[in-house]
């Protein structure tokens, strides 16, 4: 970001004037006569093109030469341009058969709204997805995931039954989509935030994507914790029941937190789980497999408190603030 300083001029006197850098001109591809949009918040201004946000909404990039063919960096090479906010992709590799197009159309089935619309002689793949979804619903179905895993993994245990458990794979996998669709939304809303008058609302953005990237790690944990329940002892069993129970309920204090910004009940769910955090650390001589696992949840579950704390205090602050403004 280059940062440099104008004098204001008063022309005709009763409007004031500034000119605009010739490079920053020549670079938009703007000329005289061309409009400019203000966009005015608190004290700040916003100065772009017209038509600029609407470029940044519907993006569109062409790949003619793929540095790679093999599997695992195709599924790489494509998820980050999703989550760049890229609308549309065009592959016209030299080397597009019908091989290539399988694997792309496999890696596709795991990107929420992304589909093949045309296959001749070109990959062009787009996003028929809604640009400005409610990224707080996304993570608020990721919360749901978790608690949905949570329950499972206690009636298996309750039942002693574990033949389902393998069906939490599918959860783990819905779970890594939203979160690659809440990714791609924090790039947009960055591009659309990123002037000083709107850094309050950038900074929520950001902890939003914490908050998800640290869902998806809770749910990672729960799938892999749910493959050792075969091999526990019956204490271990009923260990694991109860602190999945504790969890669970933590959770549901974290989220609730969280969302509704309330800073009494973060503080009261960090407590909660620090609590909870040191008896399982008291299990992690006898049980070190089963400890570990919930051990990593929890603190994951508490790093979600800390944040809804941070938000909460910060958007008290806010709302003074503008009390101290109206007065």
């Amino acid at each position: 970001m280059e940062i440099e300083t104008r004098k204001l001029q008063l022309i005709g006197g009763s409007s004031y004037m500034i000119s605009l850098p010739k490079d920053w001109v020549k670079a938009n591809g703007l000329k005289q006569g061309d409009e400019i949009v203000l966009e005015i918040e608190d004290s700040v201004i916003t100065l772009y093109p017209k038509g600029f946000k609407e470029d940044i909404k519907i993006s569109k990039v062409e790949i003619t030469d793929l540095k790679r063919y093999d599997e695992k960096f195709l599924k790489r090479f494509l998820y980050a341009l999703y989550i760049q906010g890229i609308d549309e992709i065009v592959i016209k590799d030299k080397r597009v058969t019908p091989k290539l197009i399988a694997k792309i159309s496999e890696i596709v089935k795991s990107i929420i709204g992304i589909e093949i619309i045309d296959t001749r002689d070109k990959i062009v793949l787009r996003c028929l997805t809604i640009t400005d979804f409610d990224v707080y619903g996304v993570v608020k179905r990721m919360s749901q995931i978790v608690q949905t895993i949570i329950e499972t993994i206690i009636d298996a245990i309750v039942k002693r039954d574990y033949s389902f458990l393998s069906e939490l794979k599918n959860l783990e996998e819905d779970t890594d989509r939203l979160y690659l669709l809440a990714v791609r939304q924090e790039h947009r809303l960055v591009k659309e935030f990123s002037s000083p008058a709107k850094w309050n609302e950038l900074r929520l953005i950001l902890g939003i994507r914490t908050v998800a990237k640290l869902i998806e790690e809770i749910i990672d944990n729960l799938e892999d914790f749910s493959k050792l329940l075969a091999k526990m002892n019956e204490v271990e069993l009923e260990l694991s029941k109860q602190f999945l129970m504790e969890l669970n309920n933590a959770f549901e204090l974290v989220s609730k937190a969280y969302f509704e910004s309330n800073v009494e009940l973060s503080e009261d769910s960090i407590q909660l789980l620090e609590d909870l955090e040191n008896r399982i650390i008291d299990k992690m001589k006898t049980s070190p497999q089963m400890s570990i696992y919930l051990l990593s949840i929890c603190r994951h579950i508490k790093s979600i408190g800390e944040i809804a704390l941070n938000k909460s205090v910060r958007e008290s602050l806010e709302e003074i603030k503008e009390k101290e403004q109206k007065a």
